[in-house]
C-alpha cells in the first residue's frame, strides 16, 4: 500500500502542520525565499519539504523520506509475495499445459494439465525423456527444436496417453537462458477432423484436397529451386477382379497394402495420394530430369507387381502410370493433373503395364479437350445437343422391350438436312468434361428431355423403359434418387418408365457412395443396368453388391464374337454369371448377322446395336416390332418435349 507522505505512519490520520497562518507562517515563507532566491515565487513548497518548526526547507537528507522508505520496503515484500502466490496459482489452474524443459530435453516443471492430458503423473514426466513420450515420426523435429535457440510457434507433435494412443499438441516455447518456457494446447480433435477431411478413411493416404494444396505450394516454389515437379498418376488394372472375385474385403485390404508399398518408395519431400477408387498419385519435388521421373514410375511399377498375400489369397498387380513434368512456377495445379491424367490412360490404351509422359502429341490431343469444353459450354443455351434413341429388342422375334437416350452434339447448330457425318458422338465430346461441372448440366438435361419423351410416348400408348446413362461425378457427388424422383413426379410417370445405366468406370469412382446412390434409386422401382460389363478381360465377375437388373455385355467382346474363341468363351461366361445372379444379360454391338447368330445360339436373349435399329429421332424409331435384316434410315437429331419439337 502505498503512503501518502501527508500521513502518519502509524495511524494513518493527516500529520498536522506546526505553522499555520500569522506572522509566523509569512515568516517562515520569506526566510524560504531568502534562502532559496532561485525558487519559483508562483510554485509553492511541498509541505512534507519544511521544517515543522522553522518552516524552512529541510536541508538535504534531513527530510522524513527515510521513515517513509521503511515504510515502503515494509509493504513491498507482502506485495511481491502476493503476486508470486498468484502466479502459481495461475500456473497450477491453467487448463493449457505449462512446462518448463532443460536443454536435454527433460520436464523441469509441469503444471497439473500434464496429468489430465497424459494420464501421467506429473513425478513420471519429469522422470521420463520427453523422446520417450513423443511419437517417432515427430521426435526427430521436436527433439532439434529443443537443442536450438530459436523461438518455437505452433509446432505440433504427438504425444503418448498413458492408454497407448497419441494426443496431438500445438507448442509455443521461449528460451532463457538453459531453460525453455512452453505453453501447449491440446488439438487432437482438431487434428482428428483436418486428418478425416484431408486424408482417405480407408489408407489414410492424403486426398484429392490435400494433395492438391501440397501440389500448389511446391510449383509456387519452383521460381527459388531451379528443378523441376512431377506428378504421377497410377491406375491399377484389373483391380476390380479382385473386388469381384475376392470380395471387397479382401479388396480394401489391398488397397491399404499398395498405399503402403508407394509410401516406402517416397521421400520425405514427396507426397502420395489415393484419389478414389484404385486411382493414386505421386507429388514428386526437385526433380533434375524427366528420367529421374520415369525411373520412379519404374520403381512404382515394381513394387505393385510384387505379390500381395491376403489371407489364402495371393495377389499381384500392374498398373498404368502417366507422368506431367513441370518447370513452371505459375501452372496451375490442376492443369498438371489432367496432363498426367491424359497420359495415364494413353499408357492404359497400349495394352499391359506401361509408363507415358505427358508429350507435345498429348498437349495437342489437350488442347483440343480445352477447346471442345469451351464451346460444349454454350450447347446447352443454344439447343446444340439432342437426343436419339436406340431401341433394346428381344433377338428372337424383335420385340422392342426399351430404348437407350444417346446425346448427340450438332457444333454448328442444328438445320434441315443434317447429314450423317455432321453430328458429334458422347466419346469424342464427352471425356474433355466428366471432371467438371458441365457434365452435370448435360446430365439433368439429358434426364428431364429423356422423361419428357418417355411420358409423350406413353400418352401414344407405348410404354417401355427408357435407359438413360449417368455419369461418375453424379453418380457419387449429386443426390440422384431426388432428381430422379423429381423428374417421374414432374412428367407423372411410374418409376418403370426409366432405368439409369451406369458404367463399370464410373462405380470404381467411389465404389461405397456409388452403391449407396443406386441403392436408394432402386428403393424409388428405377432398374438399374451395368454397362459395358466385362470390358476387362480379366475382370469378369458379377458385382455382388450393386442391386443390378440388367448387365449390358461390352461391345468388345459381340464384336469378336466370330473371330475369337476366347472372346466367345468369356461372352458365354457373361451369360452364365447373369443367369445365376438372376439378371438381365444384354448384348451390346450387334452389327452383323453372324454376331447376331452367335449370340442367340450362346443363349443371350435381349440385344442392342446397328444391325438391329440405329439411333433415330422419335418420329423415326420404331417401338413397337423391328426386324433384324432391316436398319432405319439416317436419322436426323431431334427430342420432342411436350409436343415441342426442339431443334
Amino acid at each position: 500500500m502505498r503512503i501518502d507522505p501527508q500521513c502518519s505512519e502509524d495511524s494513518g490520520t493527516p500529520r498536522q502542520p506546526a505553522a499555520r497562518g500569522g506572522a509566523r507562517s509569512r515568516a517562515a515563507a520569506a526566510a524560504a525565499k531568502r534562502d532559496d532566491p532561485g525558487a519559483d515565487p508562483g510554485r509553492s513548497q511541498n509541505p512534507a519539504a519544511l521544517d515543522a518548526d522553522t518552516g524552512r526547507p529541510r536541508p538535504n537528507g534531513a527530510d522524513e523520506r527515510p521513515d517513509q522508505d521503511k515504510a515502503d520496503s515494509r509493504a513491498r515484500p507482502d506485495r511481491a509475495d502476493g503476486r508470486t502466490g498468484e502466479i502459481e496459482r495461475l500456473f497450477e489452474l491453467t487448463a493449457d499445459p505449462l512446462a518448463t524443459i532443460s536443454p536435454e530435453g527433460r520436464f523441469t516443471l509441469l503444471n497439473p494439465a500434464w496429468e489430465q492430458l497424459l494420464g501421467r503423473s506429473r513425478e513420471e514426466l519429469r522422470a521420463a525423456s520427453i523422446a520417450d513420450l513423443l511419437h517417432p515420426d515427430d521426435a526427430e523435429q521436436a527433439l532439434a527444436a529443443i537443442h536450438a535457440d530459436s523461438p518455437l510457434e505452433n509446432m505440433t507433435s504427438r504425444y503418448r496417453h498413458i492408454d497407448g494412443s497419441w494426443r496431438w499438441l500445438m507448442w509455443s516455447a521461449r528460451r532463457d537462458g538453459d531453460t525453455w518456457y512452453a505453453t501447449a494446447k491440446d488439438v487432437t480433435d482438431r487434428m482428428w477432423l483436418e486428418r478425416q477431411a484431408l486424408h482417405d478413411p480407408l489408407t489414410r493416404l492424403p486426398n484429392r484436397l490435400l494433395f492438391m494444396d501440397r501440389a500448389r505450394q511446391a510449383i509456387a516454389r519452383l521460381h527459388r529451386s531451379g528443378n523441376a515437379v512431377a506428378m504421377l498418376f497410377i491406375d491399377l488394372d484389373r483391380f476390380k477382379a479382385v473386388n469381384d472375385n475376392l470380395g471387397h474385403s479382401v479388396g480394401d485390404r489391398l488397397l491399404v497394402a499398395i498405399s503402403e508399398r508407394l509410401a516406402e518408395l517416397m521421400r520425405d519431400s514427396d507426397t502420395v495420394a489415393r484419389l478414389g477408387g484404385d486411382e493414386f498419385v505421386i507429388l514428386a519435388e526437385d526433380v533434375e530430369s524427366d528420367d529421374e521421373a520415369l525411373a520412379l514410375a519404374q520403381r512404382v511399377l515394381d513394387a505393385l507387381d510384387r505379390p500381395v498375400a491376403l489371407g489364402s489369397a495371393t495377389v499381384a498387380m500392374l498398373a498404368s502410370v502417366g507422368i506431367s513434368i513441370s518447370r513452371d512456377h505459375l501452372l496451375d495445379p490442376e492443369a498438371m493433373l489432367r496432363e498426367a491424367d491424359l497420359a495415364m490412360y494413353r499408357a492404359k490404351s497400349a495394352q499391359g503395364p506401361r509408363v507415358q509422359l505427358f508429350d507435345e502429341s498429348l498437349r495437342q490431343e489437350l488442347s483440343t479437350h480445352a477447346q471442345i469444353e469451351l464451346r460444349l459450354r454454350d450447347a446447352l443455351p443454344r439447343r446444340e445437343l439432342m437426343l436419339a434413341y436406340q431401341p433394346i429388342m428381344r433377338l428372337a422375334g424383335g420385340q422392342v422391350v426399351g430404348c437407350e437416350a444417346l446425346v448427340r452434339w450438332l457444333p454448328t447448330g442444328p438445320r434441315d438436312g443434317v447429314r450423317a457425318g455432321d453430328e458429334m458422338l458422347p466419346s469424342t465430346f464427352l471425356p474433355p468434361v466428366e471432371n467438371s461441372e458441365l457434365i452435370v448440366q448435360i446430365g439433368n438435361w439429358v434426364l428431364h428431355s429423356a422423361c419428357a419423351q418417355a411420358a409423350a410416348w406413353r400418352r401414344n400408348g407405348i410404354a417401355m423403359p427408357v435407359s438413360v446413362n449417368v455419369s461418375g461425378r453424379e453418380l457419387t457427388e449429386l443426390d440422384l434418387a431426388e432428381r430422379v424422383r423429381e423428374e417421374l413426379v414432374y412428367y407423372r410417370l411410374p418409376a418403370s418408365a426409366l432405368r439409369l445405366e451406369v458404367s463399370e468406370d464410373a462405380v470404381l469412382r467411389d465404389p461405397e457412395r456409388a452403391r449407396a446412390a443406386l441403392t436408394d434409386v432402386k428403393r424409388l422401382g428405377v432398374s438399374i443396368a451395368l454397362d459395358k460389363f466385362g470390358s476387362d478381360h480379366f475382370s469378369l465377375g458379377m458385382p455382388s453388391n450393386l442391386p443390378l437388373d440388367i448387365v449390358k455385355l461390352d461391345r468388345a467382346l459381340t464384336a469378336s464374337l466370330a473371330q475369337s474363341t476366347e472372346k466367345r468363351a468369356m461372352f458365354a461366361a457373361a451369360i452364365a454369371l447373369a443367369k445365376q445372379a438372376r439378371v438381365t444379360a444384354v448384348a451390346v454391338g450387334i452389327e452383323t448377322q453372324r454376331q447376331l447368330a452367335v449370340a442367340r445360339e450362346l443363349d443371350c436373349a435381349i440385344g442392342q446395336g446397328f444391325l438391329l435399329h440405329t439411333p433415330a429421332t422419335p418420329e423415326r424409331v420404331r417401338l413397337r416390332y423391328a426386324t433384324p435384316s432391316l436398319t432405319s434410315a439416317p436419322w436426323r437429331p431431334l427430342v420432342r418435349i411436350r409436343g415441342i419439337d426442339r431443334r
